[in-house]
């Protein structure tokens, strides 16, 4: 089970979200600028909410009552950015086993499966500028399964994407979702995309649940 309850003072608006979760893809949608992706960044540790507690599963990994603020590296958390941020001079392979080195974790196993699940185990020898951008995405979402994480944030991962190869990663994310038993939270800010790809959504404006 995921809980989240944060609040953090923007700029222009208080951003401030409770809800909880568990074993389903909730989506978070809402135009640009209304929060969606610094509440992920709260969530994942890039930034610290002013207050409250984001607990997953049985830890608590931040809790401003407590003070507890547990680093990025220590949260069981996969994040896929809306650009990917994959290093474009790191091969296919090396850029996967970048997130498992950067968390100590030894077993580079389970990368090589991830890659064959993904139907990129052919492309782990090329760069990032030699591939498509279907094939950009599927390597960032190795990148952040890689590490095993309880939770998976996707910070809108299909906008890059033309209409045509939209249609086939849609196919493949709802096939990974079936295949994998992982809470995951997708911002975008299409309601088609939300419906399509969502157990539930919420909608945030101005930093609030609408």
């Amino acid at each position: 089970m995921i809980f989240v309850d944060v609040a953090k003072k923007l700029k222009y608006f208080d951003l401030n979200v409770r809800f909880e979760m568990n074993n389903e893809v909730l989506v978070i949608l809402g135009p640009s600028g209304s929060g969606k992706t610094t509440l992920l960044d709260c969530i994942s540790g890039i930034k610290q909410p002013d207050e409250g507690c984001i607990k997953i599963n049985n830890s608590i990994v931040f809790d401003s009552s407590g003070k507890v603020n547990s680093p990025v590296k220590d949260r069981r958390i996969g994040y896929v950015f809306q650009d990917y941020a994959l290093f474009p001079h790191m091969t296919v392979k090396n850029n996967i086993l970048f997130g498992v080195k950067s968390k100590g974790i030894s077993d580079t196993g389970y990368c090589e499966s991830l890659m064959g699940m993904l139907g990129i185990k052919h492309l782990e020898g090329r760069y990032p500028p030699q591939i498509s951008g279907g094939e950009k995405q599927r390597v960032a979402l190795a990148r952040a399964m890689a590490v095993k994480p309880e939770l998976l944030l996707l910070d809108e991962p299909f906008s890059a994407l033309d209409s045509e190869t939209k249609q086939k990663v849609y196919n493949e994310f709802l096939g990974f979702k079936n295949k994998c038993d992982i809470d995951i939270i997708l911002i975008t800010h299409q309601a088609e995309e939300a419906k399509l790809l969502g157990d539930r959504f919420i909608q945030l404006k101005d930093g609030i649940v609408i």
